[in-house]
Order: C-alpha cells, then sequence, then structure tokens
C-alpha cells in the first residue's frame, strides 16, 4: 500500500507534538464555553477604521456579541485587552503545507518525515497569527482531519487535494526517462497517487477532477501554463485546452465547488475565464486587456509579491540565467505591472505567499505584508488578507468544512478567530511581521493558542 494513501496518516503524528506547546487536543477540549475580551478597539475587517472602548463576548467557537457595554457574564473568562487593537485573524489564499519540501524530494525524503514537516509548518503558520490557509495543491486533507479534531495545532485549512496537469505541464514532475503511467508505464508514483494527477483530454481531466474531489478537495487546482519549479515547461506555454478546462469546470460545478488554475500569461489567463474557471492564481505576465476581461467575467485574482523569492534570485534579464532562474526571474518582471495595474483598475488581490518547499518558506512568509506596501496601503492589505480571502474561500459553497459562522470579519455569529495586537496594523501592517512580539493573543476556533496580555 502507499503510504501516502491514508489521508489520516498525519493523525499518528500526535505524539511528535511536545507537551506545553501552544495548544493540544486536552486544551481544546477544556476551553471555557465563555471568553470577554473586553477594552479594545474592534477592526471588523471590512471597515477603514477600529472602533475604540468595545468588547467582543465569544460562546463556544462563535462570537456572542460585541458593544460598549459588557454584559454581567459571571461565568465568563475575561480577558483585558488594555485599548489595543482586536482583528480578525489572518488568512493565506495561497499556500501548500503538504509540500515542506521540493517536489523532486517527494521521491528520495521519508513520508513520515515529510509528514513531521508539515505539521510543524502549520504549527508556525498559526503561531503567525494565520488561522485559516487555502491549500491550493498537495494531500493536506489529512492534516486538515487532524487539526480539526485537536490532535495537532494549526490553522483551518481548504485543502484542493491532488491538483490536475497534463503531461509535460507544470505538475508532471516526471524525471526525463521515466515512464507515463497513464501509457503503460506500470503503477503511479507517490507524488502521481497523492500530489498530482496526469490528465489529457476532456475525459481524463473529468475523471481526475472527480478523483480529487472524492479525496476531500474543498476545490479544484488545474495548472494551465508554464510554471517556476517544473522542469520541462517553459512559462510561455499553454496548457490545456479551453474544452479540457470546461471539462474540469463543469464536473467541479457538478459538486457546486470551482476551479482555480495556475497560469502567468494572456494566452493561458483568457482560455481559463472562457472556460469558466473562477480564479486565477499568480497572473503576473497579464497584459491590462487581460486583466480588464478578469475583471468583466467577475473572476478572483490570486496572487503575491514573491518578495521572499527575490532574496535568493533577483529579477532582471532572463537571459542572464538558465533553468528555474530564469523563470523565475521572467515572472517576478511582471509583479509591478501586474499588482499597480489591478489597483487601478479596482481589481482586488487576494492576499496569498505560495510558501512551499521547506520551513524557511514558511517562517518568511510574514514578510509579505511588507513587500505589498509597494503597491498598497496598510488597510488595503489587511482588508486583502481577512475579508476579501474569506469571500474567496465562500466560493466552495457546500463543500466549504467551516460552515457555522462566516471567516475574516469580526461580527456576531462569525467564528472566533482573532488577533490582539500591539500599535496599529491599519497604519503599518508591518507590525504583524514581528509576529512574537506584536501579536499579544491568537484565537482560533475559540480556543486561545496564545497569550501574552497577562
Amino acid at each position: 500500500m502507499n503510504i501516502f494513501v491514508r489521508s489520516g496518516f498525519f493523525c499518528l503524528l500526535a505524539s511528535l507534538w511536545i507537551p506545553g506547546s501552544p495548544a493540544v487536543a486536552a486544551d481544546h477540549a477544556a476551553a471555557p464555553s465563555l471568553i470577554l475580551i473586553r477594552n479594545v478597539s474592534v477592526w471588523n475587517g471590512t471597515d477603514d477604521h477600529a472602533t475604540t472602548g468595545r468588547y467582543v463576548l465569544i460562546e463556544g467557537n462563535l462570537i456572542k456579541s460585541i458593544g460598549d457595554t459588557p454584559p454581567p457574564e459571571t461565568s465568563a473568562t475575561v480577558i483585558d485587552g488594555q485599548g489595543r487593537i482586536l482583528m480578525p485573524g489572518i488568512i493565506d489564499a495561497h499556500t501548500h503545507l503538504a509540500l515542506p519540501v521540493s517536489p523532486e524530494k517527494l521521491y528520495t525524503e521519508d513520508p513520515g518525515y515529510v509528514a513531521a514537516l508539515s505539521v510543524k509548518a502549520a504549527q508556525i503558520t498559526l503561531m503567525h497569527g494565520w488561522t485559516t490557509v487555502r491549500d491550493i495543491g498537495g494531500p493536506s486533507q489529512g492534516l486538515a482531519k487532524a487539526i480539526d479534531e485537536g490532535v495537532v495545532p494549526g490553522p483551518r485549512i481548504y485543502t484542493s487535494a491532488m491538483y490536475i496537469t497534463q503531461t509535460s505541464g507544470h505538475g508532471d514532475f516526471r524525471e526525463l526517462n521515466d515512464p507515463h503511467p497513464n501509457m503503460g508505464g506500470g503503477n503511479a508514483d507517490a507524488i502521481q497517487q497523492r500530489y498530482a494527477l496526469i490528465a489529457d483530454g476532456p475525459d481524463e481531466v473529468t475523471r481526475a477532477v472527480r478523483e480529487s474531489l472524492r479525496h476531500g478537495a474543498t476545490a479544484i487546482k488545474v495548472m494551465a501554463g508554464g510554471g517556476i519549479s517544473s522542469q520541462y515547461d517553459p512559462i510561455d506555454t499553454n496548457q490545456y485546452s479551453v474544452a479540457e478546462l470546461r471539462a474540469a469546470v463543469e464536473a467541479a460545478e457538478q459538486w457546486h465547488t470551482y476551479v482555480a488554475v495556475h497560469a502567468y500569461t494572456d494566452e493561458a489567463v483568457r482560455d481559463a475565464l472562457e472556460a469558466g474557471v473562477k480564479v486565477i492564481e499568480h497572473g503576473h505576465l497579464m497584459s491590462d486587456k487581460t486583466l480588464k476581461l478578469l475583471k468583466a467575467k467577475g473572476a478572483f485574482l490570486s496572487s503575491q509579491s514573491f518578495g521572499f523569492v527575490r532574496q535568493f534570485i533577483k529579477p532582471g534579464r532572463s537571459g542572464t540565467r538558465s533553468g528555474r532562474a530564469a523563470k523565475a526571474g521572467q515572472v517576478m518582471e511582471g509583479t509591478d505591472h501586474l499588482m499597480s495595474t489591478a489597483r487601478k483598475l479596482g481589481i482586488p488581490v487576494a492576499f496569498g505567499t505560495d510558501a512551499f518547499g521547506s520551513l524557511r518558506a514558511y517562517r518568511g512568509a510574514v514578510l509579505e505584508f511588507g513587500y505589498r506596501l509597494r503597491w498598497f496601503t496598510s488597510l488595503e492589505i489587511l482588508k486583502q488578507a481577512t475579508s476579501f480571502n474569506a469571500r474567496l474561500l465562500a466560493l466552495t459553497g457546500p463543500r466549504n468544512p467551516y460552515q457555522e459562522g462566516p471567516l475574516g470579519v469580526i461580527e456576531e455569529g462569525a467564528y472566533a478567530d482573532l488577533l490582539v495586537v500591539d500599535g496599529n496594523p491599519l497604519e503599518d501592517v508591518r507590525l504583524l511581521e514581528d509576529y512574537e512580539k506584536n501579536i499579544r493573543l491568537i484565537m482560533k476556533d475559540g480556543v486561545i493558542y496564545k497569550n501574552t496580555l497577562e
């Protein structure tokens, strides 16, 4: 049996969690039924300012009430915010918690080690104050289950399970002489069974989408153009025809959810939009004309600054580099135009990091806040990372695993995913980069994972 097959595999890692760390299953079970956070300035995720002198009462995992004068709840655990800002937990719209090593290392590393790294990546993410992530490619469904059951700490995960790729596409990580799993090449390996599904033609694409949904995908990720981390597909390549992309969209819609595509170029994005794709991931090389089409179609743009990558690969003339470095430089050269034009056209840009490959990437993900200040204000970035990202997550419809209340906002009936912050991140979002110092309280689902207020 393939050792990746059991999605519950991550649950076996509970013994890896160090006693006394911010949260364990016992803490989850012992959480008080009522928590009153008083004396805070509430930023609700949508307004342009915070409202001072407020309280928030949490019952279980939901916000029960918000107001000026706290109710006489004698049984509530009281937390004094001391005038600090209370804001929604951060949402990362594009990450890969199940890919804590490079794709090539998935062939050589022990699966238990990879799983342990994923657990650590989830912990790092939560302790940044990031209470929800959209894991857009990779078998994170087992990790999501372990987190939801309180076995290990981590953010809420909207998983897309296995992504769909064409032969030679971004996601086909076979070595040059490896046999094709769909062309008499023997059994699919661990990557092809749990990370990627190679599918060509509308019928195979339909089957692949249904297989990913069967494994618990809340939305579908399709590779529609060239990528940086893959070896055999130049950035400019179109991947999948409109008919193939439409087959993916129709199969996802049968389950009342949506398709997101990896795409950088005009051609790849326009084909995806014609097919009915709801979300474009990346899009760094889009022209003004294609951005206007995206807006007219009402599609979402989920992109990243790639600022963290710039520490290792500098943008510049692509001809001075080769292989993946050249492709990375090519993409990064389009970032400024994408972000500035999207803002000019009034196209919201989901806040995401595309973190994967090493624990260093998840630790460095917080720098996305500061990198975005080149194009957006601190307030705009916070809205991207909270209420706007929550709208993107809501596209999952009945596949949404968290339906008790809204995310990304502070309002009655919303999930109690909350942060208490030193300083004013609405004026300087970089405060959230120094999370150890400035984030004083982290609550997810009504459970406190960090509290340095007392």
